[in-house]
């Protein structure tokens, strides 16, 4: 975490010289509510669960919850970025409020304590199906003539329109490079898996999970996604984009749903620890976690981890994590004449689209008889941005082997950007919501150099002032990013107790930032007082600091 300490640090030595005043209300036209209203607006939460980020010690935050509720039991510690979660007797509602009236009342406590907040609820992004899958991909490709390379190698268009061929034929195969399926787990004994997995994890139990074992507690979804990435190149059944990549099951949707934000947390870091440089999340909800978002903005930034999630499938422009936190690499779903699918959710945080219709073949585990696709054999068809993501995720797999071999360094925002520019333009020219900068193009990737801009890392510290020049942390500020280039993503954030929010991997430019405390009941301002403030910002490539102070005029 030593990237965002020394930020912590550089923004202490800026503050004298950063304090200038923030306008107390925007004179743009765009109101509060469109601009920072409450990220968690709508968003379902897991009652029982009660996340609490700390400063120095966890036990700060043990002793917290445990003097509130004696019954309250640790369910994950997460040291690297400084949280910890318990399994409470009470409602969310009900300890959230009495955690806030200590803290307003003590303030030596107050100074100890970071954030609180719930675990979202999220789900995986079902597959859209169809029954007559088989017959409508035969109608608009099988009268093709094909070089067979799998026993079903007819059946996937994916793989030939990423244009993983061609880069295999370069001699890139994915070897050496770990891809953690953050899903329901894959099945090791799938004669297309077998010897493509490496330990995983199951966060719920603690379990490590060895590579050949039936790890898909939580259902046949990855199985599919895997087999996309990495089925094994042998002439039988499927192949995957990467197929000497090799794959990492860590189960969030365990037998009974989504395991919670804390727990997820918990297994990008152990296999960011263990290894794992590509993230495969096919997976989401509303709801801006402070937990995921400093996982996964420490783990692009300590491990070069790349994040790469689904759009979702909603068709609508929609607002939905972990795709659309910063430095992630957010996936449409397109067809196999190069359209967008119908569902495939819009919006200006898509980064590129992958095949993903109702006719992507892939593996599902050995007891998933009932989706066989020929009634025989462990394959179904699947569509949705589930099932785009694996492909640029195996992508992702072939360039760094690449970059290993040539031994280059890279960031995750030049990994994105140069997935993004080397796509194929298949809808509006140039940038568009549909399918963002086009469909990915694996050929391209290998062949052209990644851009020479590394990326921005964007650290605030926001401070509050009050009419008598007394000093706080202005905490759980929420902002919204506005770049003035209007091909890059808006990006959304939540600060913690002590005015603290990074954004990694983001691009260098011009923004116009926007900012309102969140929580009116924490600070004790009424919501008819709350403002928006507003500031422009150039951000450059690397490491930016920036201090905001608010004045408050009651």
């Amino acid at each position: 975490m030593k990237r965002f300490l020394i930020a912590i640090a550089l923004v202490a030595l800026f503050l004298a010289g950063c304090m200038s005043n923030i306008p107390k209300n925007s004179t743009n036209e765009k109101t509060f509510e469109e601009i920072v209203a409450p990220i968690e607006k709508d968003a379902e939460i897991m009652e029982g669960i009660v996340i609490v980020g700390y400063k120095d010690s966890i036990d700060d935050a043990i002793n917290l919850v445990k003097s509130i509720d004696p019954n309250a039991t640790v369910r994950v510690r997460l040291e690297q970025i400084k949280a910890v979660s318990f399994k409470t007797t009470l409602s969310f509602a009900e300890i959230r409020s009495q955690i806030l009236e200590r803290l307003q009342s003590d303030k030596q406590l107050r100074e100890k304590i970071s954030y609180v907040e719930p675990s979202y609820k999220r789900y995986l992004i079902e597959p859209v199906k169809n029954d007559n899958a088989k017959d409508l991909l035969e109608s608009t490709l099988k009268t093709k003539q094909l070089t067979e390379e799998e026993e079903y190698w007819e059946w996937l268009w994916g793989i030939r329109k990423v244009k993983a061929p061609e880069v295999w034929e370069l001699g890139y195969t994915g070897e050496g490079i770990i891809v953690a399926v953050v899903d329901t787990g894959v099945d090791g004994t799938h004669p297309d898996l077998q010897g493509q997995l490496v330990t995983g994890y199951r966060p719920l139990t603690g379990e490590t999970l060895a590579p050949d074992m039936d790890s898909s507690f939580g259902g046949a979804h990855g199985t599919h996604v895997a087999g996309t990435i990495a089925a094994k190149r042998d002439g039988i059944g499927v192949v995957g984009v990467a197929p000497n990549a090799k794959i990492m099951p860590i189960v969030i949707f365990d037998g009974y749903g989504y395991i919670g934000d804390d727990l997820v947390a918990d297994g990008f870091l152990w296999a960011a620890v263990v290894g794992a440089r590509i993230f495969s999340n096919s997976w989401g909800g509303k709801g801006y976690s402070i937990t995921l978002a400093h996982t996964i903005a420490y783990i692009m930034a300590e491990y070069n981890g790349v994040f790469v999630a689904s759009a979702g499938n909603s068709h609508t422009d929609e607002i939905h994590y972990p795709s659309c936190y910063p430095g992630v690499i957010n996936v449409a779903a397109s067809t196999a004449v190069d359209g967008i699918t119908y569902f495939s959710t819009r919006g200006r945080w898509i980064t590129v689209a992958a095949p993903g219709d109702f006719t992507i073949l892939s593996t599902v585990p050995l007891w998933d008889n009932f989706e066989f696709f020929d009634g025989e054999n462990p394959y179904a068809f699947y569509g949705g941005t589930s099932m785009a993501t694996p492909h640029v995720s195996g992508v992702i797999a072939l360039l760094l082997e690449k970059m290993d071999s040539e031994e280059k360094t890279y960031t995750p925002y030049q990994i994105r950007k140069h997935i993004a520019n080397t796509a194929d333009d298949i809808m509006a020219v140039g940038f568009d919501h549909d399918s963002g900068w086009g469909r990915v193009n694996a050929y391209k990737a290998l062949t052209q150099n990644l851009p020479t801009d590394t990326g921005a890392n964007v650290f605030f510290r926001f401070y509050v002032r009050d009419q008598q020049n007394n000093w706080d942390y202005a905490d759980q500020v929420y902002v919204t990013m506005y770049p003035q280039n209007d091909t890059v993503p808006v990006y959304y954030g939540k600060s913690d107790e002590y005015g603290f929010l990074p954004f990694v991997g983001i691009e260098p430019g011009v923004y116009d930032v926007y900012m309102a405390y969140g929580d009116a009941a924490y600070l004790e301002i009424p919501n008819n007082l709350q403002k928006t403030y507003y500031t422009r910002i150039t951000v450059e490539n690397g490491d930016n600091s920036f201090v905001n102070v608010f004045e408050l005029d009651f």
